[in-house]
């Protein structure tokens, strides 16, 4: 029988595991991976996606039946979507991603919606509100949230020039 490998976040933790499931291993398993990791509670109201997609997975059905392929992400989290909060000078918007949405994908959503040109876009970086930590654009933004919500500020990107 073969095997996934799959890279595996859970909700307020950064830190990614590898896990190993069968071929054929119901989306549940990711739950049950998840609590023997430490990374849940329970499998109650706890749902997981994969990538970058919008679509959560059914837990009751093998993950090789719904795209989920060797060394995918996957984000198992207690929230379907999170509340995206993003600060730019005095532009505010309230977005809402699911939790495997990575920051790319929340700031490529967030720059087109300022309509913020993409040359000055290049030049900006989110960061968490009230703090200088600046996750990497990979992030998944469910490890980032606590109780369904983030908060972001778009910010210049410090260089220096000589």
């Amino acid at each position: 029988m073969s095997k996934l490998q799959l890279f595996l976040q859970f909700e307020g933790h950064r830190r990614i595991e590898l896990i190993q499931l069968d071929h054929d291993s119901l989306a549940l398993e990711l739950v049950n991976a998840a609590i023997r990791l430490g990374l849940a509670n329970d499998s109650k109201d706890v749902c997981a996606f994969y990538g970058d997609d919008d679509c959560e997975l059914k837990l009751d059905e093998p993950l090789s039946k719904q795209g989920v392929r060797d060394r995918h992400r996957v984000h198992v989290h207690r929230c379907r979507k999170i509340k995206v909060t993003l600060h730019f000078n005095e532009i505010v918007e309230h977005m809402e991603f699911p939790p495997s949405a990575t920051i790319d994908r929340v700031k490529k959503k967030f720059v087109h919606a300022i309509q913020m040109k993409p040359v000055d876009a290049s030049e900006h970086v989110l960061q968490l509100c009230g703090c200088s930590d600046r996750p990497e654009g990979d992030t998944q933004i469910g490890s980032l949230a606590s109780h369904c919500s983030v908060c972001l500020d778009l910010v210049p990107i410090k260089r220096i020039e000589g």
